[in-house]
């Protein structure tokens, strides 16, 4: 008998799967942020819309999107840990959308969070290119 293996969910699916939101307090131990205080652990559908939200022509860096987002609900920090999980998880789906035919105009503008710099593109199953080539088509501010 032939057993059929679950396959990966994909990209996509795994943004739209990522609802879970949750906000509690800073654990002991956690560099420059104040024990006690309240830290957002963001969903990717959530990165998701923050970086929709940022106007044609700007940046944020990861920071500046993790302080925006806390600010927006109600928390004083957002984990930096599992924003850049759900960054990759919106930065790849952003691709999946786009290699299967969706114009970049109309997929998530990664490239206003992303900037070919760092470690951050290394984790990327795909080459930054195109949608660098967008931020410059855009004339970011940065």
């Amino acid at each position: 008998m032939k057993t059929i293996q679950p396959t990966e969910p994909t990209w996509t699916e795994r943004l739209a799967a990522s609802t879970e939101v949750d906000i509690r307090p800073v654990p002991e131990g956690r560099r420059a942020m104040i024990p006690g205080k309240t830290m957002l652990y963001p969903s990717a559908r959530i990165v998701n819309e923050a970086i929709r939200a940022i106007p044609a022509g700007q940046t944020v860096t990861p920071k500046e999107l993790r302080a925006t987002m806390a600010h927006q609900h109600g928390a004083e920090y957002t984990c930096p840990v599992t924003l850049s999980r759900m960054l990759l998880i919106v930065a790849e789906a952003a691709n999946e959308t786009h290699a299967g035919g969706t114009p970049l105009a109309a997929v998530t503008p990664v490239w206003r969070v992303l900037d070919g710099k760092g470690s951050f593109p290394k984790r990327l199953s795909f080459d930054l290119g195109a949608f660098l080539d967008q931020r410059a088509e855009e004339k970011v501010a940065r």
